[in-house]
């Protein structure tokens, strides 16, 4: 698959909204041009001014011409380069390289190839970008999204897969830690046991996993010991946090 190669720019925060208990949406624009081509799942990575650097999942769905870029962010209060970015959106710009990472859709995909989208928390703005693209180019195939959260509050964009399932995605939230108080209705415990109790209509899908290193290693490990292919299954994590 052919991989955009990766440019840095200077951009602006358009605008920044609050979701949830900490979690941002963040929409960068371009004064002049446009931003690069990217593939839909692909992340763009921050360069902080103390030197460090931040990656984000670009939550858009990749168009011709693109000049803002959708972002979701979890602002962590423990968190030096967390409070860094935060005063660094303040202040209105980001300096800013994209695309990275091989976890994304490629443009040559069979329209009949099923698709399975797994995201925990904030890994939902990578499936977003593919599941938008996925609409948006009349993908033929089954898709499902099975969305983890701690609580139903955390769904942070709750009314947005109903919008995708009213257009033919299949989506499974699934709420690990629901006390009586969220009269939860939905599906309790584990992503990877959500996945696992519909294996039979899932086994063919090309499956793409987006949370923590622990929650998508425990997540594939399950998967392919109940018979999900290796081959099929794709993550960031595999890269930027390798199994030694």
């Amino acid at each position: 698959m052919q991989i955009p190669e990766s440019s840095t720019l200077q951009c602006s925060v358009a605008d920044t909204q609050f979701l949830s208990s900490d979690i941002y949406r963040v929409k960068l624009s371009i004064e002049s041009g446009c931003f690069p081509d990217y593939c839909p799942g692909q992340y763009l990575i921050v360069h902080l001014q103390n030197n460090e650097n931040s990656c984000f999942s670009i939550a858009s769905a990749p168009k011709k011409n693109q000049q803002h870029l959708e972002l979701h962010i979890q602002r962590l209060k423990d968190s030096p380069n967390s409070q860094q970015l935060f005063q660094e959106i303040k202040q209105g710009s980001l300096n800013i390289s994209l695309p990275s990472g091989r976890c994304c859709l490629p443009a040559s995909i069979d329209s009949h190839q099923p698709l399975l989208f797994i995201a925990a928390g904030t890994g939902f703005s990578q499936m977003k970008s593919m599941i938008e693209s996925c609409l948006h180019n009349q993908h033929n195939g089954e898709m499902h999204l099975y969305w983890g959260a701690r609580t139903p509050a955390d769904f942070y964009l709750p009314n947005l897969p109903v919008q995708w399932a009213g257009k033919g995605l299949h989506y499974h939230p699934v709420v690990s830690e629901a006390n009586h108080e969220d009269d939860w209705c939905g599906r309790h415990g584990l992503l990877y046991e959500a996945i696992l109790a519909d294996r039979e209509k899932l086994l063919d899908c090309q499956a793409y996993i987006s949370g923590s290193p622990r929650m998508v290693y425990t997540t594939y490990d399950a998967m392919i010991e109940n018979g999900f292919p290796e081959k099929s299954l794709y993550s960031d994590v595999f890269d930027y946090a390798p199994r030694k």
